[in-house]
């Protein structure tokens, strides 16, 4: 399939707009609520300290569409400002060699306005385990940070989130730890990181290597928010 098919004729820019930051922190805050009500009101023969990560990430993705969304509950997260949440909708990576990539969360932003592929325009959502099972290189990074620098997801975007389903005691510093080792951060392509003041919140920066399609020339960094529950 030629990569410029289905755009001939739509106006659109590359990166696409960059995410407010109020926004990011607004949709940490609906995943924090929807962790919080799956804690205090869990569904029947739910237990989240065994089940696995795609369970707990539909949990939270059914809380969130289906309640949060819909009610309003929390100021500024509804229907008339976010579109369906989607849990691994299918989507292509940059160059279209993989038509089938499934991030785990997308969260639609209602952007049509502005001059996007609105197929490739959200807030990409990655779930990890940390844990001893699930170590931060090894799974957080190398299965889940790795395709928002390699152009398997939100290749068109300037900002994404990885979310972390942490078992005590590992902490972001760990994580910068991962991103300052010069054999494993290459990887990762990281250039900066840092705790969000006064959040629970890790961020870091990474140049990405690939080109985007039809002669847009070389991809942007991207910005990661990392929320760890």
């Amino acid at each position: 399939m030629a990569a410029g098919f289905f755009t001939k004729g739509i106006e659109y820019t590359l990166p696409h707009p960059k995410i407010p930051q109020r926004t990011v922190l607004l949709l940490c805050k609906v995943i924090e609520k929807a962790w919080k009500l799956l804690e205090e009101n869990p569904p029947s023969g739910f237990y989240r300290q065994s089940a696995d990560e795609d369970t707990i990430t539909q949990m939270l993705v059914e809380i969130i569409e289906n309640r949060l969304r819909k009610n309003g509950d929390i100021a500024g997260f509804n229907s008339a400002m976010f579109g369906k949440v989607d849990r691994e909708p299918k989507i292509t990576n940059v160059d279209k060699t993989h038509l089938d990539k499934m991030p785990d969360i997308v969260f639609d932003l209602k952007r049509e306005r502005l001059p996007i592929l609105s197929d490739q325009d959200g807030l990409f959502v990655e779930c990890k385990p940390v844990d001893r099972k699930h170590p931060i290189g090894s799974c957080y990074c190398k299965k889940g940070l790795i395709r928002f620098v390699n152009g398997s997801y939100a290749w068109a975007m300037q900002d994404a989130l990885m979310v972390g389903y942490v078992t005590h005691p590992y902490s972001f510093k760990k994580l910068a730890s991962v991103l300052n080792d010069r054999k494993k951060g290459s990887i990762y392509n990281t250039t900066t990181h840092s705790k969000v003041d006064k959040c629970l919140i890790f961020r870091s920066n990474h140049d990405r290597d690939f080109k985007w399609p039809e002669g847009n020339g070389k991809a942007c960094a991207i910005t990661i928010s990392h929320l760890w529950l």
